[in-house]
């Protein structure tokens, strides 16, 4: 009995060995890769600093680069992007046209077009916005067609970049045929669009916001008008105008988005229209009305204000008193005579 129990504990004790020493091999194995996980991050980014430091000076103008390409900026796959990321920050800093044009003409001497037309195709998206933007910053236009094939991507930022690429390669050629695309694309910031057409111009880029808010989806278009005022120019405004006056079916959401468009260009030729709005059904329409005609309104536009002051939406009173304030022809003196003549207390609250 006692033989065999001697035997259980050698055996017991065996066990317990093999375990110990199977757990710190694991553990020595983890160590190792640990190490050189930490080894090979920081070879990394010692590759990285060196590229940097080289390509950097490049790209400043501080080191000439002379052809051909000097052997030690041959550089594998992964630090052609990191090089691409690079000569699209170093574009970020440019500060004039000259510095621009000098970075665009290295790159050109460079094979950023081959790298960026390769990751063009990649299914990663971050690296495809990169080809994007190289490519349409390059300007080539032997890249117009993949480019604009991507401006109805599924992720909206891919095809906003993709957007703005084709405007900077060709805006002439790109104009019409986003006119369409903008009116319904629903997932599209109405501010990132007016700031991107912005590139090809103030002129074109109202025309073309106005253009696609008019033929395109209504709930769209009402997002992209209220965005109009961003282009600093009122040429949209006649398209918008003959839409409002000819159409017969206009949304109470894009109506109101006109009339804070109107009040913010300030026109006299759309008074009218201003006018008019000033007694519609819905409130938000009447607040809108009474909000731009307190920056357009005449002396016979008093009248029209003070009568709005017994509205039954308190919102719709409340613009209306801020606009008879900001009439040019009212005084503190004409506010007093009119306070003490309102009928309704809610209206002399106002």
């Amino acid at each position: 009995m006692n033989q065999l129990l001697s035997l259980n504990d050698h055996l017991t004790l065996a066990v317990w060995y093999r375990a110990a020493y199977a757990i710190g091999g694991l553990v020595v194995l983890l160590l190792l890769w640990v190490l050189c996980i930490r080894l090979g991050r920081s070879i990394t980014q010692y590759r990285s600093r060196l590229i940097t430091k080289k390509w950097k000076a490049i790209f400043e103008g501080r080191v000439p680069l002379h052809p051909p390409l000097p052997s030690r900026f041959t550089i594998g796959h992964s630090n052609r992007i990191f090089v691409l990321y690079l000569w699209n920050d170093c574009y970020d800093e440019c500060r004039s046209i000259d510095e621009t044009a000098r970075l665009v003409a290295l790159a050109k001497r460079l094979p950023f077009q081959q790298w960026a037309g390769t990751l063009l195709r990649s299914w990663r998206l971050h690296r495809k916005m990169l080809a994007i933007r190289t490519l349409g910053r390059l300007g080539d236009r032997a890249m117009w067609s993949p480019l604009h094939s991507l401006i109805t991507h599924q992720n909206p930022f891919a095809a906003l970049h993709a957007v703005q690429a084709i405007l900077a390669i060709q805006a002439r050629a790109a104009i019409p045929l986003l006119i369409p695309v903008i009116g319904r694309q629903t997932d599209w910031s109405p501010l990132a669009v007016a700031t991107i057409l912005r590139s090809a111009g103030d002129d074109p880029a109202s025309e073309t916001l106005a253009q696609a808010a008019t033929t395109g989806d209504p709930a769209v278009g009402a997002r992209l008008i209220r965005h109009l005022p961003v282009t600093q120019s009122s040429s949209g405004l006649p398209i918008l105008r003959q839409f409002l006056t000819t159409s017969s079916q206009v949304s109470d959401d894009f109506l109101a988005a006109s009339l804070f468009v109107f009040g913010e260009f300030q026109d006299p030729a759309d008074i009218p229209i201003i006018r008019q709005s000033l007694f519609h059904p819905v409130w938000y329409v009447r607040v809108q009305a009474a909000t731009a005609l307190g920056k357009l309104g005449t002396l016979s536009d008093e009248a029209r204000l003070t009568a709005l002051l017994n509205d039954p939406e308190w919102w719709v009173r409340y613009r209306a008193g801020e606009a008879l304030v900001n009439l040019r022809s009212m005084t503190e003196e004409k506010l007093e005579m009119l306070q003490a003549t309102l009928p309704l207390p809610e209206a002399q609250e106002i």
